[in-house]
């Protein structure tokens, strides 16, 4: 394939899910609503930690976590060095499934920060939050990356079992934000 020759003489990119990271400034959003117990949060968990400890150290990244609320692990993006991987992997250890998908508000935490893509993974419908509306929040979101141009990525987890219309609002959100959606089934 061409086009990954072309990417390897760019030098080696960190990849979550599979995909390279390209930015220099990253915030993971990660569910943590009671339907991600049993194997999706710990599946998730170690995906999540094994691309906090490949990120090289020019990067700067963020996590945020969410259920009924988003809780963020830090205020500001942090440098991707050995204490901050460290204290970011004692915070993802640490998420434990309960509540409901506030899906928008985990959002809005991510575009918080001074970003350039955010890595948002999900296994349903919003359920709670400022805005629970596919279509809303979409809006919502449109309206607050104006300008700013952050990617965002969105990974569904067994996106499938939630019906089309998860897809659908996965796939739209990544598309209206210069990003990738990937359906994974853990």
């Amino acid at each position: 394939n061409e086009e990954i020759t072309i990417i390897e003489e760019y030098g080696s990119y960190s990849r979550y899910y599979g995909m390279p990271i390209f930015a220099k400034k990253i915030v993971f959003v990660i569910d943590a609503s009671t339907s991600m117990e049993g194997g999706r949060l710990e599946a998730a968990k170690r995906e999540l930690l094994q691309v906090i400890k490949e990120l090289p150290e020019d990067k700067q990244f963020a996590v945020v976590a969410y259920n009924s609320r988003a809780w963020p692990w830090e205020q500001q993006l942090k440098p991707a060095n050995a204490a901050a991987k460290q204290a970011a992997a004692v915070f993802v250890l640490g998420l434990q499934p309960a509540g409901k998908t506030a899906t928008f508000d985990a959002l809005a935490a991510a575009l918080g920060y001074d970003t350039e893509a955010v890595y948002f993974l999900s296994d349903g419908v919003p359920t709670t939050g400022r805005i629970t509306d596919p279509a809303d929040i979409l809006k919502a979101i449109a309206k607050l990356n104006q300008g700013r141009y952050v990617s965002i990525y969105t990974i569904g987890i067994q996106a499938d079992a939630e019906g089309m219309g998860f897809v659908r609002f996965l796939e739209q959100l990544a598309l209206q934000n210069a990003g990738q959606f990937l359906q994974v089934s853990r």
